[in-house]
């Protein structure tokens, strides 16, 4: 028969505790809450700390660490191209397939969601967007848009579009909203309403926008009703992590990046009308690697090899039953995930958190430390965790991948500051076996005597600043992938009372000089041509380097893009 619709819902940066049906008392979610109502809901549902490693624990089935991803910036935030996505199996299946929202899981044409399965994709590459009424850092497919409106509303419109277009072919529709992951954007009527709760303003910005969110949500859902489709059409509602906010925290400890409950602890809600039995809540624990295994066997497709995840359909048939997961477990670092990070391993009952253990069963909000009076619980679990550990990250290296330049469909290709390895003048790096090496550090620090550094401002206008003395340098690794002519272009900033220094550009053996001209201002960017190289097929490094100090800084580098023009 023909397989039913799946819609997968996730929300952004919103906590278990942020919903009414969850005992906040002060926040209005009557869709979710509905929608809770209506499901099977798992009230032990995990996720990682952060977002992009639940999203490709999500799509692949698998630890996040196999698949390439390790940290949500600087490149780490890319799945690598060779995992299967649920996109890919379903659309085999016979789907109609569909991003509208945030996929945070690679920017650069052979990691982004066309590549990955996705027929119809309005997507942000980045952890957050900056506008959120009318944005403008959104790809419908793999164009730039602008957009009109907030960007949840115009999310929720783009969803409903590809549901029409369908054209009564099964179809699945990943709808990751970027609420309420800050900037704190909503219309005034929704943070007024909670700022008369009492609510201090970015508390209330929040809710706001977790209850905007929530209205459209509800206009998705009757958009499917009024055509017809409900009873055939599976909806999941769950979030990406912990929550941001402190307003209500439902007795949980910690938030967003951490491994204790309050940051991994998510809802669940799963929703087929006749099918599951509507208010069931199940306790088991189960994880965002289930989510692909239990879509597949909702669709009657074949699970990949090699996904970790456990499908839930038993369960949510029966709306009860025991978790497939003798153990959970999380990570989270910001740079290299080792047994030194943020980690957590939980079994049905207990939960070590690095050297502190806790009794999940009775005391849920991690309050009492029993590590002392239980030593054989602890190693167990620490041995176990290592054993993970050491299973997940076996042969791989956390660095990003090679930027692929020379693409027909991607040119020119655009290199963002947060990507780079800064290195410093007269750099030299010892290895932890002791051997010197020069060239850029393996973790993209300065040398200690370099004043290069990195600036965040939100992706599109990080820059890689300091730049003083001939040698410093930001190094960025690449794939040639077409031999050719390619023109150089830089965006920067630079005052005019520190213009005048050289910059030179090299990419392989190929160089190139230039005066670094005037802009309006530091942070005011300009593009200049810099000038051609002939670059030869393969790998290469890309670097920016002080070939003449200015009068003051060399500039603040925002972006660079190479565009092939021919042989």
């Amino acid at each position: 028969a023909r397989p039913p619709n799946i819609v997968l819902i996730v929300t952004d940066d919103q906590g278990w505790w942020d919903l009414g049906c969850h005992g906040n008392r002060d926040i209005e979610t009557p869709v979710m809450d509905k929608l809770a109502a209506e499901s099977v809901e798992f009230t032990r549902f995990y996720a990682s700390p952060v977002c992009a490693p639940t999203r490709a624990a999500l799509l692949t089935g698998r630890y996040y660490l196999r698949t390439g991803v390790y940290n949500t910036r600087f490149g780490g935030d890319t799945m690598g191209a060779a995992e299967t996505t649920l996109a890919e199996v379903l659309k085999r299946r016979g789907y109609q397939t569909a991003i509208t929202g945030k996929w945070h899981l690679g920017q650069y044409r052979a990691n982004d969601p066309v590549s990955q399965g996705f027929a119809h994709a309005l997507w942000q590459s980045h952890g957050h967007i900056e506008r959120y009424f009318h944005p403008d850092q959104l790809r419908f497919n793999r164009r730039p848009i602008e957009a009109r409106g907030h960007v949840t509303t115009v999310l929720t419109e783009s969803a409903a579009s590809f549901i029409d277009a369908a054209g009564g072919k099964p179809f699945f529709l990943y709808l990751p909203y970027n609420v309420p992951h800050e900037p704190t954007y909503v219309e005034d009527e929704y943070t007024a309403k909670y700022l008369k709760k009492g609510l201090p303003l970015r508390e209330a910005q929040i809710y706001g926008m977790i209850t905007h969110c929530d209205e459209q949500i509800g206009r998705l859902l009757r958009h499917i009703d009024q055509r017809g489709l409900r009873e055939n059409t599976v909806v999941l509602f769950m979030t990406d992590n912990g929550g941001i906010t402190r307003h209500y925290t439902a007795g949980l400890r910690g938030a967003k990046a951490s491994t204790y409950e309050g940051g991994v602890r998510v809802p669940l809600f799963v929703r087929w009308p006749g099918r599951f039995p509507a208010g069931a809540k199940i306790e088991s624990m189960a994880a965002d690697i289930d989510i692909l295994p239990t879509l597949c066997g909702i669709a009657g497709a074949g699970v990949p090899s090699g996904v970790d995840g456990k499908s839930l359909l038993p369960l949510l048939r029966e709306g009860k039953g025991d978790s497939p997961h003798q153990y959970l477990y999380h990570i989270w670092d910001r740079h290299q995930p080792s047994l030194k990070s943020r980690w957590a391993i939980r079994d049905q009952r207990y939960k070590l958190v690095l050297d502190e253990l806790y009794d999940l069963r009775n005391d849920p909000g991690e309050k009492h430390n029993i590590a002392a009076e239980q030593p054989d619980i602890v190693n167990r679990l620490r041995t176990e965790f290592t054993r993970w550990f050491q299973d997940v990250t076996a042969g791989r290296k956390f660095e990003p991948p090679p930027i692929e330049v020379g693409h027909a469909g991607e040119n020119p290709v655009e290199i963002q500051a947060s990507w780079a390895r800064l290195d410093g003048t007269h750099t030299t790096w010892r290895s932890p076996g002791g051997r010197q090496s020069s060239g850029p550090d393996p973790l993209g620090r300065p040398a200690p005597e370099a004043t290069i550094n990195y600036s965040f401002a939100g992706y599109d206008w990080d820059t890689i600043d300091g730049w003083k003395k001939p040698g410093d340098r930001a190094m960025w690794r690449l794939d040639v992938v077409q031999a050719g002519t390619y023109e150089v272009t830089a965006s920067y900033g630079c005052p005019p009372a520190e213009a005048g220094g050289r910059v030179r550009f090299t990419i392989g053996d190929a160089a190139l000089e230039a005066i670094v001209k005037a802009t309006g201002g530091r942070n005011v960017f300009d593009r200049f041509v810099i000038g051609r190289l002939k670059l030869a097929k393969g790998a290469a490094w890309l670097s920016a380097e002080v070939a003449a100090a200015g009068p003051g800084e060399l500039m603040g580098l925002n972006r660079i893009w190479l565009r092939r023009l021919g042989p």
